[in-house]
Protein backbone atom coordinates (compact mmCIF):
# COMPACT_ATOMS: atom_id res chain seq x y z
CA UNK A 1 0.00 0.00 0.00
CA UNK A 2 1.43 3.60 -1.04
CA UNK A 3 0.29 6.32 1.20
CA UNK A 4 0.72 9.99 0.15
CA UNK A 5 -0.43 13.41 1.55
CA UNK A 6 -1.90 15.84 -1.28
CA UNK A 7 -3.77 18.79 -1.12
CA UNK A 8 -6.47 19.64 -2.86
CA UNK A 9 -9.46 22.57 -2.81
CA UNK A 10 -12.62 23.49 -1.11
CA UNK A 11 -13.28 25.47 -3.91
CA UNK A 12 -16.48 26.56 -1.98
CA UNK A 13 -14.37 28.53 0.27
CA UNK A 14 -11.06 28.80 -1.36
CA UNK A 15 -8.64 27.30 1.03
CA UNK A 16 -6.49 23.91 0.57
CA UNK A 17 -7.38 20.82 2.70
CA UNK A 18 -4.73 18.42 3.29
CA UNK A 19 -5.44 14.36 3.08
CA UNK A 20 -4.43 10.92 2.71
CA UNK A 21 -4.02 9.05 -0.38
CA UNK A 22 -3.78 5.21 -0.41
CA UNK A 23 -3.00 3.15 -3.51
CA UNK A 24 -3.51 -0.86 -3.68
CA UNK A 25 -0.63 -3.13 -3.56
CA UNK A 26 0.38 -3.69 -6.92
CA UNK A 27 -1.01 -0.60 -8.28
CA UNK A 28 -1.35 -0.91 -12.71
CA UNK A 29 -0.98 2.51 -14.01
CA UNK A 30 -3.04 1.01 -17.07
CA UNK A 31 -6.24 -0.12 -14.95
CA UNK A 32 -8.98 2.15 -13.96
CA UNK A 33 -9.16 1.73 -9.73
CA UNK A 34 -13.08 2.17 -8.01
CA UNK A 35 -12.43 4.97 -5.10
CA UNK A 36 -13.90 5.79 -1.85
CA UNK A 37 -13.83 9.03 0.04
CA UNK A 38 -13.64 8.29 3.83
CA UNK A 39 -14.44 10.99 6.54
CA UNK A 40 -14.46 10.79 10.27
CA UNK A 41 -15.81 11.77 13.39
CA UNK A 42 -16.99 15.15 14.38
CA UNK A 43 -14.17 17.67 15.11
CA UNK A 44 -11.45 14.57 13.81
CA UNK A 45 -8.53 14.87 12.14
CA UNK A 46 -7.16 12.13 9.15
CA UNK A 47 -5.37 10.10 11.42
CA UNK A 48 -7.68 8.60 13.36
CA UNK A 49 -11.01 6.10 13.22
CA UNK A 50 -11.23 7.06 9.06
CA UNK A 51 -7.84 5.95 8.42
CA UNK A 52 -8.54 2.59 9.90
CA UNK A 53 -11.42 2.20 7.32
CA UNK A 54 -9.46 3.62 4.49
CA UNK A 55 -6.55 1.23 5.19
CA UNK A 56 -8.91 -1.82 4.91
CA UNK A 57 -10.30 -0.64 1.80
CA UNK A 58 -7.28 0.08 -0.11
CA UNK A 59 -5.92 -3.74 0.97
CA UNK A 60 -9.70 -4.72 -0.86
CA UNK A 61 -8.26 -2.71 -4.01
CA UNK A 62 -9.69 0.54 -3.45
CA UNK A 63 -8.14 3.93 -4.01
CA UNK A 64 -9.39 5.95 -1.24
CA UNK A 65 -9.07 9.46 0.27
CA UNK A 66 -9.01 10.83 3.82
CA UNK A 67 -8.56 14.58 4.78
CA UNK A 68 -8.59 17.22 7.43
CA UNK A 69 -12.18 19.56 6.93
CA UNK A 70 -11.67 22.89 6.63
CA UNK A 71 -10.64 24.27 10.16
CA UNK A 72 -9.05 21.30 11.14
CA UNK A 73 -5.84 19.33 11.80
CA UNK A 74 -3.00 20.45 8.46
CA UNK A 75 -5.65 22.03 6.52
CA UNK A 76 -6.61 26.07 6.21
CA UNK A 77 -9.51 28.24 7.63
CA UNK A 78 -9.83 30.59 10.83
CA UNK A 79 -10.98 30.16 13.19
CA UNK A 80 -9.82 26.89 14.09
CA UNK A 81 -12.09 24.37 15.10
CA UNK A 82 -15.13 25.32 13.40
CA UNK A 83 -17.83 21.91 12.88
CA UNK A 84 -20.05 23.27 10.43
CA UNK A 85 -22.63 20.93 8.32
CA UNK A 86 -22.49 22.86 5.02
CA UNK A 87 -18.33 23.07 5.12
CA UNK A 88 -18.26 19.41 5.91
CA UNK A 89 -20.36 18.49 2.72
CA UNK A 90 -18.46 20.91 0.70
CA UNK A 91 -15.20 19.38 1.94
CA UNK A 92 -16.77 15.94 0.03
CA UNK A 93 -17.09 17.63 -2.71
CA UNK A 94 -13.56 18.95 -3.08
CA UNK A 95 -12.37 15.38 -2.05
CA UNK A 96 -14.24 13.84 -4.71
CA UNK A 97 -13.33 16.84 -7.31
CA UNK A 98 -9.85 15.74 -6.19
CA UNK A 99 -10.52 12.18 -7.31
CA UNK A 100 -11.54 12.97 -10.53
CA UNK A 101 -8.61 14.70 -11.51
CA UNK A 102 -6.55 11.50 -10.90
CA UNK A 103 -6.55 9.24 -14.42
CA UNK A 104 -6.76 5.99 -12.98
CA UNK A 105 -9.95 6.54 -10.63
CA UNK A 106 -13.22 5.31 -12.51
CA UNK A 107 -14.98 8.26 -11.99
CA UNK A 108 -18.40 6.01 -12.28
CA UNK A 109 -17.45 4.01 -8.95
CA UNK A 110 -16.67 6.65 -6.43
CA UNK A 111 -18.43 5.93 -3.02
CA UNK A 112 -18.48 7.62 0.40
CA UNK A 113 -18.08 6.30 3.38
CA UNK A 114 -18.42 8.03 7.04
CA UNK A 115 -18.49 7.40 10.64
CA UNK A 116 -20.28 8.96 13.27
CA UNK A 117 -21.28 12.95 12.95
CA UNK A 118 -19.88 12.59 9.00
CA UNK A 119 -21.46 9.08 9.00
CA UNK A 120 -24.40 11.53 8.67
CA UNK A 121 -22.40 14.28 6.41
CA UNK A 122 -21.64 11.57 4.17
CA UNK A 123 -25.16 10.35 3.71
CA UNK A 124 -26.54 14.18 2.90
CA UNK A 125 -23.39 13.95 0.45
CA UNK A 126 -25.22 11.25 -1.04
CA UNK A 127 -27.90 12.91 -1.82
CA UNK A 128 -26.55 16.16 -3.13
CA UNK A 129 -23.27 14.78 -4.95
CA UNK A 130 -24.03 13.25 -7.96
CA UNK A 131 -20.52 11.70 -8.62
CA UNK A 132 -20.73 9.66 -5.27
CA UNK A 133 -22.45 6.40 -6.42
CA UNK A 134 -23.02 4.54 -3.31
CA UNK A 135 -22.87 5.47 0.68
CA UNK A 136 -21.84 2.92 3.96
CA UNK A 137 -22.21 5.50 7.14
CA UNK A 138 -20.75 3.43 10.35
CA UNK A 139 -22.69 4.37 13.77
CA UNK A 140 -24.01 8.10 11.84
CA UNK A 141 -24.94 10.16 14.94
CA UNK A 142 -26.91 12.83 13.42
CA UNK A 143 -30.49 12.76 12.40
CA UNK A 144 -31.99 15.94 14.10
CA UNK A 145 -29.83 16.94 16.76
CA UNK A 146 -32.48 19.01 18.57
CA UNK A 147 -33.81 15.33 20.06
CA UNK A 148 -30.22 14.07 20.30
CA UNK A 149 -27.84 13.42 23.40
CA UNK A 150 -25.51 15.88 21.84
CA UNK A 151 -27.62 19.32 23.22
CA UNK A 152 -25.62 18.32 26.46
CA UNK A 153 -22.62 19.73 24.78
CA UNK A 154 -24.36 23.32 23.86
CA UNK A 155 -24.46 26.59 25.50
CA UNK A 156 -27.97 28.94 26.02
CA UNK A 157 -28.39 30.07 22.07
CA UNK A 158 -28.32 33.89 23.35
CA UNK A 159 -25.04 33.58 24.99
CA UNK A 160 -23.50 32.27 22.31
CA UNK A 161 -25.17 34.93 19.69
CA UNK A 162 -23.65 37.35 21.61
CA UNK A 163 -20.43 35.77 21.91
CA UNK A 164 -20.15 35.30 18.46
CA UNK A 165 -21.03 39.25 17.74
CA UNK A 166 -18.52 40.77 20.44
CA UNK A 167 -15.94 38.32 18.52
CA UNK A 168 -16.78 39.33 14.90
CA UNK A 169 -17.17 42.99 15.97
CA UNK A 170 -13.53 42.70 17.36
CA UNK A 171 -14.00 43.04 21.19
CA UNK A 172 -14.12 38.93 22.96
CA UNK A 173 -12.85 36.19 22.47
CA UNK A 174 -14.02 32.81 21.09
CA UNK A 175 -15.93 30.63 23.15
CA UNK A 176 -15.70 27.17 23.23
CA UNK A 177 -17.83 23.76 23.42
CA UNK A 178 -16.55 20.82 25.14
CA UNK A 179 -17.41 18.32 22.73
CA UNK A 180 -15.63 15.51 23.87
CA UNK A 181 -15.12 16.31 27.81
CA UNK A 182 -12.86 13.21 29.69
CA UNK A 183 -16.09 12.53 32.13
CA UNK A 184 -17.44 10.82 29.02
CA UNK A 185 -15.96 7.59 29.96
CA UNK A 186 -16.99 5.85 26.50
CA UNK A 187 -15.23 8.92 24.61
CA UNK A 188 -12.27 9.20 26.93
CA UNK A 189 -11.47 5.74 26.20
CA UNK A 190 -10.92 6.64 23.14
CA UNK A 191 -9.58 9.98 22.47
CA UNK A 192 -7.52 10.34 25.62
CA UNK A 193 -5.29 6.99 24.82
CA UNK A 194 -3.35 5.28 22.33
CA UNK A 195 -6.50 4.18 20.66
CA UNK A 196 -7.15 7.78 18.87
CA UNK A 197 -5.47 10.34 20.70
CA UNK A 198 -3.48 12.83 17.96
CA UNK A 199 -1.39 15.80 18.98
CA UNK A 200 -3.52 17.82 16.31
CA UNK A 201 -6.83 16.80 17.60
CA UNK A 202 -8.49 19.00 20.20
CA UNK A 203 -12.10 18.59 21.89
CA UNK A 204 -12.49 22.57 21.54
CA UNK A 205 -15.19 23.48 19.10
CA UNK A 206 -16.22 27.01 18.29
CA UNK A 207 -19.34 27.62 19.81
CA UNK A 208 -21.03 29.24 17.09
CA UNK A 209 -21.25 25.94 15.75
CA UNK A 210 -23.88 24.99 17.24
CA UNK A 211 -25.98 27.46 15.75
CA UNK A 212 -25.81 25.73 12.63
CA UNK A 213 -25.99 21.88 13.64
CA UNK A 214 -29.34 22.31 15.61
CA UNK A 215 -31.18 23.59 12.72
CA UNK A 216 -29.75 19.99 10.75
CA UNK A 217 -32.18 17.42 9.95
CA UNK A 218 -30.73 14.77 8.61
CA UNK A 219 -33.53 12.58 8.67
CA UNK A 220 -35.99 15.11 6.34
CA UNK A 221 -32.91 15.54 4.30
CA UNK A 222 -32.81 11.83 3.77
CA UNK A 223 -35.98 11.11 2.43
CA UNK A 224 -34.59 12.21 -1.18
CA UNK A 225 -32.20 9.69 -1.17
CA UNK A 226 -31.82 7.68 -4.61
CA UNK A 227 -29.02 5.53 -4.28
CA UNK A 228 -27.49 2.50 -2.92
CA UNK A 229 -27.12 2.92 0.87
CA UNK A 230 -25.63 0.90 3.79
CA UNK A 231 -26.25 1.87 7.56
CA UNK A 232 -24.01 -0.27 10.46
CA UNK A 233 -24.90 0.28 14.05
CA UNK A 234 -23.61 -1.38 17.20
CA UNK A 235 -26.02 -3.10 19.14
CA UNK A 236 -25.22 -1.16 22.52
CA UNK A 237 -24.12 2.34 20.29
CA UNK A 238 -25.91 5.21 21.89
CA UNK A 239 -26.28 6.71 18.64
CA UNK A 240 -28.02 3.55 17.25
CA UNK A 241 -31.52 4.89 17.94
CA UNK A 242 -30.23 8.17 15.48
CA UNK A 243 -28.86 5.65 12.85
CA UNK A 244 -32.31 3.66 12.55
CA UNK A 245 -34.21 7.00 12.14
CA UNK A 246 -32.23 8.16 9.20
CA UNK A 247 -32.00 5.02 7.43
CA UNK A 248 -35.96 4.76 8.16
CA UNK A 249 -36.66 8.08 6.45
CA UNK A 250 -34.54 6.64 3.04
CA UNK A 251 -37.26 5.65 0.70
CA UNK A 252 -37.20 2.31 -1.58
CA UNK A 253 -35.21 -1.05 -0.80
CA UNK A 254 -31.72 0.04 -2.14
CA UNK A 255 -30.71 0.19 1.37
CA UNK A 256 -29.63 -1.71 4.17
CA UNK A 257 -28.69 -1.81 7.85
CA UNK A 258 -26.83 -4.00 9.92
CA UNK A 259 -26.29 -4.43 13.23
CA UNK A 260 -22.67 -5.68 15.18
CA UNK A 261 -23.83 -7.76 17.96
CA UNK A 262 -22.62 -6.12 21.89
CA UNK A 263 -20.81 -3.30 19.85
CA UNK A 264 -20.76 0.15 21.37
CA UNK A 265 -20.42 3.76 19.08
CA UNK A 266 -16.79 4.12 20.16
CA UNK A 267 -16.03 0.12 19.59
CA UNK A 268 -16.98 0.77 15.80
CA UNK A 269 -14.40 3.22 15.21
CA UNK A 270 -11.31 0.60 16.10
CA UNK A 271 -11.77 -2.49 17.60
CA UNK A 272 -11.70 -6.06 16.98
CA UNK A 273 -13.74 -8.04 16.51
CA UNK A 274 -16.46 -5.46 15.65
CA UNK A 275 -14.92 -3.57 12.29
CA UNK A 276 -13.92 -6.92 11.05
CA UNK A 277 -17.73 -7.65 11.48
CA UNK A 278 -18.81 -4.21 9.75
CA UNK A 279 -16.09 -4.94 6.65
CA UNK A 280 -18.39 -8.83 5.92
CA UNK A 281 -20.81 -6.07 4.92
CA UNK A 282 -19.01 -3.06 3.58
CA UNK A 283 -17.27 -5.23 0.93
CA UNK A 284 -20.14 -6.98 -0.34
CA UNK A 285 -21.86 -3.64 -0.18
CA UNK A 286 -19.08 -1.66 -2.28
CA UNK A 287 -18.55 -4.51 -4.39
CA UNK A 288 -22.13 -4.89 -5.68
CA UNK A 289 -22.39 -1.22 -6.11
CA UNK A 290 -19.18 0.29 -6.98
Amino acid sequence: MDTQKVVFMNKELGLRLVGLLRIPEGFDLSKNYPAIVITGPMLSVKEQAQSVYAERLTKAGYVTLVFDGAFFGESEGMPRGQELPDVKESDIEGAVDYLCTLPYVDQSRIGGLGICGSGSYMSVAGVKEPRLKAITAIVPAISNIATSPMMGFFKPEEEVKAAKEAYDKGEGDLMYLNFMPRAFDEGAAYYYSGRGTHPRWSNQVVAWSQLELIKYNVTEIMKDMQKPYCVISGENAWSRPSSTEIFEAVPGENKEMHVIPEASHFDMYDLAPFVSEAFDYILPFFEKNL
